[in-house]
C-alpha cells in the first residue's frame, strides 16, 4: 500500500515560483546563457540605498554615503561592462532602475550606467527604461539628465496624497511637495510618469481614496499601479498596528469596497487596463517593464541583491556589499543561489501572463506550452477549476471558450492564480507516480 505524499508543495503563484537549489550558481549561469534562444527580455538594475525607511517595507537595506554610493556605482558599471559582449545576442525590450531609490544617484553617475547601456548593450528601438523615483529630492537637473540619457519612464511610490495617511507610512513628502514634484515632470512632456497609490491603508475612508484619485486624474500622469497594502509581518507597520500605535488597515469587506470604488471611478474615467492593477492615461505609458515581468520573459539581474531569471532558472545576486565589490572585481557574476523551475514553469508562466494582463485564462492556449502527452490533462483540470472558480463568481465564461475574471477576481487574482498553478502541478505529479 503506498503511503499518501505527505510533503508540502512549495506555493506557486503570480509573484514567485518553487525552485530547486542548484549548487554552483555560476555554472547554471553559464548554462543558461549558451542555451539562451532569444525572445522578449528585460534588464533590471538595483540601487539598494534609502535614506528614509517607508513604515511598510520589509527590505530596507539603508542610506549610504556619497562616497558609498558612488563606490557602489562604480562596481555596477564595472559588472555592466564585463558582460555586455556577452548578452549582446538579443535585443532588451524594457530596463528597469529599482531599489531602494535610484533617483538619490547624482547626475553624473545616471549618465555614467545609462551611457553604457546605450552604447554597450542592443537596446530595442522602442526600449522602455524605467527610473524608481523618490519624491523627495528629485531635482531638475536629475529629471533632465534622466531624460537626456534615455529615460523615457519614471515610477513614483506616491502611495497616497493624504499628508496625515502619508504621515502614518512614513513618507517623508507631504501632499504639496508631491503636486508640486509630479508637475515638474509632467509639464517637461516628455516621458511617461507613473505613481503607485495604494488602498487598504490603516484607518483610509472610502472618502480619502476617492479623493486620491481626483487627485490623481487631474495632476496629468499617464499611469497608475493600483495596489493593495500588504502589511508584512517584519515591518514597522505592523509594529505599530500591533502596539495600538497605529489604526488596523480596514476589514476585508471594506477594502474589497475600496478596490470596487477605484474601479468604477477609473472606468469612468476612460483609464486603459493594462493589467488587473495597472492603468493608462496616456499613450506613452506601456508599462512594458510590468508586463514582460507577468508574462516571466528572461530577466538580466544587475546589482547588489537583484533577482532575475533566464530559461528554466531563477537567479539571486549577493546580498552583502562586500561580497558583492569581492565578485565584481574578481570579474565574476555575483551571484549567490541558483534554482531550477519545475518541469511546469512554461504552462505556469503563461497562465501568469493572462491572468496579470488580459485577466482572462483561455486553457487551450495554456495547455499549448505542455508537453503533448499532458496536454489534455492540464486543459481538463483548468476547465474544472475555472469552472468552480465560477461558480464561487471568481470567473465568467466567455463565448470563446475562456474564462474572464470578474470584479471580485480580479480582486482576489493572487489567490486565483495560486489555486489554478497548483492544480496544474498535480499534472506532472501524476505522470510521475
Amino acid at each position: 500500500m503506498n503511503k499518501p505524499n505527505t510533503t508540502r508543495r512549495p506555493s506557486r503563484g503570480l509573484m514567485g515560483f518553487p525552485s530547486e537549489p542548484q549548487k554552483d550558481p555560476r555554472a547554471v549561469w553559464a548554462e543558461a546563457l549558451a542555451g539562451d534562444n532569444g525572445g522578449r527580455r528585460t534588464l533590471y538594475l538595483h540601487i539598494p540605498f534609502c535614506r528614509s525607511r517607508c513604515s511598510f517595507c520589509p527590505f530596507y537595506f539603508g542610506p549610504a554615503t556619497d562616497s558609498e554610493r558612488a563606490g557602489y556605482v562604480r562596481l555596477l558599471a564595472k559588472e555592466l561592462n564585463d558582460w555586455a559582449e556577452r548578452l549582446s545576442q538579443y535585443p532588451i525590450n524594457a530596463v528597469y532602475f529599482g531599489g531602494g531609490t535610484p533617483s538619490d544617484l547624482a547626475p553624473q553617475e545616471m549618465e555614467l550606467l545609462l551611457g553604457i547601456l546605450r552604447n554597450r548593450y542592443p537596446l530595442a528601438n522602442d526600449c522602455e527604461i524605467t527610473l524608481e523615483s523618490r519624491l523627495n529630492g528629485l531635482s531638475d537637473r536629475k529629471i533632465d539628465t534622466a531624460i537626456a540619457n534615455g529615460v523615457n519612464r519614471f515610477s513614483l511610490g506616491v502611495q497616497t496624497f493624504d499628508t496625515e495617511l502619508r504621515r502614518r507610512l512614513g513618507r517623508v513628502s507631504d501632499r504639496e511637495t508631491v503636486l508640486e514634484t509630479l508637475g515638474r515632470l509632467t509639464a517637461r512632456n516628455q516621458a511617461s510618469v507613473a505613481v503607485d497609490l495604494l488602498y487598504g491603508l490603516p484607518g483610509q475612508t472610502p472618502e480619502q481614496l476617492l479623493a486620491d484619485l481626483e487627485t490623481l486624474l487631474s495632476s496629468g500622469v499617464s499611469g497608475l499601479s493600483f495596489y493593495r497594502l500588504n502589511v508584512h509581518p517584519s515591518s514597522v507597520l505592523a509594529d505599530r498596528i500591533a502596539a495600538g500605535t497605529m489604526p488596523p488597515v480596514p476589514s476585508e469587506e471594506a477594502i474589497y469596497r475600496l478596490y470596487e470604488l477605484a474601479e468604477e471611478r477609473l472606468d469612468a474615467a476612460g483609464a486603459k487596463r493594462l493589467s488587473f492593477k495597472h492603468f493608462s492615461f496616456d499613450p506613452r505609458e506601456r508599462n512594458l517593464s510590468n508586463e514582460t515581468s507577468a508574462w516571466k520573459v528572461p530577466c538580466l539581474p544587475f546589482g547588489l541583491n537583484a533577482g532575475g531569471r533566464l530559461g528554466a532558472y531563477q537567479f539571486k545576486q549577493v546580498g552583502t556589499p562586500e561580497s558583492y565589490r569581492f565578485r565584481v572585481e574578481a570579474g565574476e557574476k555575483p551571484l549567490e543561489r541558483a534554482g531550477k523551475l519545475p518541469p511546469d514553469h512554461p504552462v505556469a508562466f503563461r497562465l501568469a501572463g493572462q491572468l496579470n494582463c488580459r485577466m482572462t485564462v483561455d486553457p487551450g492556449f495554456t495547455a499549448a506550452a505542455a508537453p503533448p502527452e499532458l496536454a489534455k490533462a492540464v486543459r481538463r483540470v483548468l476547465r474544472e477549476q475555472l469552472s468552480e472558480l465560477e461558480r464561487e463568481g471568481l470567473t465568467a465564461a466567455t463565448a470563446y471558450g475562456s474564462w474572464k475574471l470578474t470584479r471580485m477576481g480580479r480582486f482576489r487574482c493572487y489567490p486565483v492564480g495560486r489555486r489554478l498553478m497548483e492544480a496544474v502541478a498535480r499534472c506532472w505529479e501524476e505522470e510521475s507516480e
